[in-house]
């Protein structure tokens, strides 16, 4: 007879069976994170969110071995350990129990980059394409950053791995130097009010040294017609 117990664990390892990552689109706008390699592979990945929150990759490696190929490279769910062993790195990120040899790529495990983008053929690679599986929100369970990227033989043999770090940028001095910009433009402004007045305040002095000027002939006209009368 078939126990309560064993119903239930049935049932809990089919839901897993059949759980599949959701597309996500919540990855903040500007995030841009990298993984960057320099031993036995060079090259990075590279992860942007794009204007609908999901996420762009961009893959450059080189140098990758002669033979042992084609190679696979995913998300692994822990950083790089200080030693740089790559085995530290445990598992492919998989928070939805996805399965590395699932065929619809929502059933994949989350990391599994080159099981739904393909594996590298050959010593090089250039591409890039969006995968909606991961994110760069902190806060979503298939959050890449801060993780690791592991680069294997197609034995799965780890060959190398880097961690994904969040690239910094500069928006707020941006900022900065809009407002810079438009406070110059405004100091230009006052300046040309500034000679404007002074134009007129010139005018007005002027105007003034004439009108003292012409009380001055007057003056002395009148002075002289009356000595012209005495005489």
């Amino acid at each position: 007879m078939v126990s309560v117990k064993q119903i239930v664990t049935s049932i809990a390892f089919s839901s897993l069976a059949i759980a599949a990552s959701p597309v996500v689109t919540d990855s903040p706008e500007g995030a841009t994170y990298i993984a960057k390699f320099s031993e036995k592979v060079e090259g990075s990945l590279e992860f942007s969110s794009t204007s609908n929150g999901s996420v762009k990759v961009d893959v450059s490696l080189s140098d990758l071995p002669s033979s042992g190929g084609p190679f696979l490279y995913h998300v692994h769910e822990l950083p790089v350990p200080s030693d740089g062993n790559c085995t530290g790195t445990e598992g492919h990120l998989n928070p939805y129990n996805g399965s590395e040899n699932a065929t619809n790529p929502a059933d994949k495990e989350v990391g599994d980059l080159s099981g739904r983008h393909g594996a590298i053929k050959g010593r090089s690679v250039n591409t890039s394409y969006i995968d909606p599986y991961i994110s760069l929100n902190k806060d979503d369970p298939a959050f890449v950053g801060n993780l690791s990227i592991v680069v294997h033989y197609y034995n799965t043999t780890r060959i190398a791995c880097a961690n994904i770090t969040e690239v910094k940028t500069s928006v707020s001095n941006g900022t900065s130097s809009s407002s810079n910009e438009t406070t110059s433009s405004s100091a230009s402004g006052n300046s040309s009010d500034s000679s404007s007045s002074s134009s007129t305040l010139s005018a007005s002095s002027g105007a003034a040294t004439i009108s003292s000027g012409s009380w001055s002939a007057v003056i002395l006209a009148a002075a002289a017609g009356a000595l012209g009368a005495l005489v």
